[in-house]
């Protein structure tokens, strides 16, 4: 890789080190201020932003460790390399803690400089590529180009790189992990976990110990330690799926993480401190359950710091075309067959529907078709429910004196076509119906589908 020319600032109080460094690096293409003390520096900062900048830890007015966070705090943040002597290894090595990126010892030579500030701007080049390539990917997910998605990817790219919490709400189906993990992707935490949890998938008993881990022997059945989701994430993403169903319970637990960071396990009394960023998501009106005290309001407003509220297909019907082919050409890839296109009659059809579960129904849609289809073309009766299964929900009204069907049986049809839609598979049919798996039982045997 060819070395990157930056600006760079030197503090370092011995003139002869200011000479020699101003000297080599401004042989090389770089542009390069210097600075006596810590004072000066601070003020160089202040006037300009700097690539790399190389501090020396004996400042006279102030130690270039204890200058650290006041370099550091510029977006874009510089990297800073450390100038020490011998006897401050040890304070060296403190600096990188608290995010020097190297340090380099005295004396040294031209090509030590050379060597140690060149790896240092190629790194820091590297991982500004990466990162651009991280947030072109997760937005790349969020397929769309209707105006609800161009400024859904605006808010993601002003959000992501902040630490502030964030709640995703929409209707069930509409890819709301998708954008929590695009959040995740374009924040300073993309290298570090993402962490989802489904609060609607486990029994209350269960949850607490996935979420905040447990000792051994702290119940029945804990033959040993474990840790929590919580502490899995740390220095990542907390991503809390249906966190409506969190029960009132487990709340107040939830929102001392959120405030200072304190994780107990179950049956533990030390107190774990974590770093973590959370992501919420629901498709229930929480504004509305704090209202009647079926969700806390205090959690309420601290999940939703901002909210990201993220469209249903029928709002962005212009999309239906694209994502429906994106779909087919995935479908196909894992189907091991070849290209796949669709009708214009298959995609008018498409986009005729009203999708009650919106880009999840959309999607299993196309791969019904595809593994179902004969041809390499995909026309209306193939994107066309089969066997005669209902209708989607509100695709139809009764005449005018006709039978008026009753909710159970509207219900009980609804959950029979999105089993079709899904082909039967159960953990599928109830996240598009915004269910968990233990509702959708009870609803089979209530109407006799088991």
């Amino acid at each position: 890789m060819s070395q990157p020319k930056g600006t760079i600032l030197v503090i370092d109080d011995e003139r002869g080190i200011r000479a020699l460094c101003q000297d080599v690096l401004r042989r090389v293409g770089h542009d390069v201020e210097v600075a006596e003390s810590a004072t000066a520096g601070l003020a160089a900062v202040g006037r300009r932003s700097f690539d790399l900048i190389l501090c020396d830890i004996n400042l006279p007015d102030q130690d270039g460790v204890s200058l650290l966070p006041r370099l550091l705090d510029r977006d874009p943040a510089p990297t800073v390399l450390l100038i020490t002597a011998y006897p401050s290894i040890d304070t060296a090595v403190r600096g990188m803690k608290l995010g020097a990126r190297d340090y380099i010892g005295k004396p040294f030579s031209p090509d030590e400089l050379r060597l140690v500030v060149s790896r240092a701007l190629d790194e820091d080049l590297l991982r500004r590529q990466n990162a651009e390539l991280r947030r072109q990917l997760a937005l790349g997910q969020l397929l769309g180009e209707s105006p609800p998605m161009a400024e859904l990817r605006r808010t993601i790219e002003k959000v992501g790189p902040t630490q502030a919490t964030v709640l995703i709400t929409g209707e069930s189906g509409t890819g709301k992990e998708l954008v929590a993990r695009a959040l995740h992707l374009a924040s300073p935490r993309s290298r570090a976990p993402f962490v989802p949890v489904n609060c609607g998938a486990l029994v209350p008993s269960l949850l607490e110990s996935e979420l905040f881990g447990h000792l051994k022997g702290s119940f029945t059945g804990a033959d040993t330690a474990k840790r929590g989701l919580v502490t899995s994430a740390d220095g990542g993403t907390l991503f809390l799926d249906e966190i409506g169903e969190l029960p009132l319970e487990l709340q107040p637990k939830l929102l001392r993480t959120l405030q200072s960071g304190e994780v107990k396990p179950v049956g533990g009394t030390d107190v774990l401190t974590v770093d973590v960023r959370v992501v919420a998501a629901t498709n229930r009106p929480l504004r509305e359950l704090a209202a009647q005290g079926a969700f806390r309001e205090d959690l309420f407003y601290r999940l939703a710091v901002i909210t990201i509220d993220v469209p249903p297909l029928r709002a962005r019907r212009g999309d239906i075309a694209l994502l429906a082919r994106a779909f087919a050409a995935d479908a196909a890839h894992r189907a091991r067959r070849g290209r796949v296109e669709l009708a214009p009659d298959a995609i008018a059809w498409l986009e005729a529907q009203p999708w009650p579960g919106n880009v999840r129904e959309l999607e299993n849609t196309i791969e019904r078709a595809v593994v179902l289809a004969s041809g390499d073309v995909l026309g209306v009766d193939d994107v066309r429910p089969r066997g005669g299964g209902a209708p989607p929900l509100g695709a139809a009204r009764p005449a005018p004196g006709d039978p008026v069907p009753t909710l159970d049986e509207l219900e009980k049809s609804h959950i029979l076509h999105v089993l079709e839609l899904c082909e039967h598979q159960k953990t599928k049919a109830a996240a598009l119906l915004g269910i968990n798996r233990t509702t959708l039982w009870k609803k089979l045997r209530q109407y006799g589908l088991e």
